[in-house]
């Protein structure tokens, strides 16, 4: 029973990092953060369009994984 609500609680992870890293990094509160303020030579990167791309690629694969995770749950709880 406890392992069937951690793999719940593992699937809802997977989907809220999912939702915040695919959309975080399109929105204003990604330029105005206190991280660029303190360490400003990490501005070009952080606010280039490919990079926000790539963090954008790690949300969608974390969604990826939860959709996939959940289509495999009867093969992790078939002989539980």
């Amino acid at each position: 029973m406890m392992s069937r609500i951690l793999f719940f609680v593992y699937i809802i992870y997977c989907f809220e990092v999912g939702v915040f890293l695919l959309f975080f990094p399109w929105i204003r509160m990604w330029e105005q953060n206190a991280l660029l303020t303190i360490y400003p030579f990490l501005r070009p990167l952080v606010l280039d369009h490919f990079f926000r791309g790539a963090v954008s690629g790690l949300g969608a694969a974390n969604l990826i994984l939860g959709v996939w995770e959940i289509a495999h749950f009867r093969c992790y709880f078939r002989k539980a």
